[in-house]
């Protein structure tokens, strides 16, 4: 009996393929939302260039930023400017999404110059119940660049008790003051919303209403 003994087949050896890593990809929204979050455990707000879109005409971008400046910004939270189509008389218009990450700013169009009541303080009555006298102010808009400094600080002190101090943002007089005090001069600071906030009560947000960063 012969065994036939065949040659072993030919074995082809394959180099192992590089493992290559793919390279991360650069958020600019999430790199943000990280330094704010730095700055707010630091207790500080943070600083920086305003994001801005503008939906007015003949109001740019540029125009919007000159208005504002001076003041301080809302972290990664991105400013946009509308027209307010009124019925009657101008009036001021704002708002604070902090669901989309977005301070909404209105300006009357056409434009002209309105007197507007702000209520920046109150007393409570003596007596049963919960009775207030309220403290208003009359105030002069003759410019769209007052409009957007008095809309915007008083969105802006929302902003800053949701996201920076962890309260609930509700405090309308306490807004109204910040901006009624600051809207006309040159430079704001978070210590000019601190003395805004004194003696203003703050509940905290609900845990399950906090917004994930």
């Amino acid at each position: 009996m012969s065994l036939l003994i065949m040659p072993q087949a030919r074995t082809r050896f394959r180099p192992p393929a590089l493992a290559l890593a793919e390279e991360a990809h650069f958020d600019s929204r999430t790199a943000r939302r990280a330094v704010a979050a730095i700055e707010r455990a630091a207790g500080r707000a943070p600083a920086g260039r305003l994001s801005i879109r503008s939906d007015v005409d003949d109001l740019g971008v540029g125009d919007v930023r000159r208005a504002l400046s001076g003041l301080p910004a809302p972290g990664d939270y991105r400013v946009v400017v509308k027209p307010l189509r009124y019925r009657t008389r101008p009036h001021l218009a704002g708002l604070c999404e902090f669901d989309v990450g977005r301070i909404l700013l209105c300006v009357p169009e056409p434009f002209r110059a309105f007197d507007e009541l702000v209520y920046y303080s109150a007393r409570r009555k003596p007596g049963a119940g919960m009775r207030f006298a309220w403290v208003a102010e009359k105030v002069r808009f003759r410019t769209v660049r007052e409009v957007l400094r008095f809309v915007y600080l008083h969105e802006w002190l929302h902003w800053y008790m949701r996201e920076m101090l962890g309260r609930r943002s509700g405090a309308e007089t306490a807004c109204d003051r910040f901006a009624l005090r600051n809207f006309r001069r040159r430079q704001v600071t978070v210590d000019d919303a601190l003395e805004a906030l004194e003696g203003t009560r703050m509940q905290p947000v609900p845990e399950p209403f906090r917004l994930a960063a």
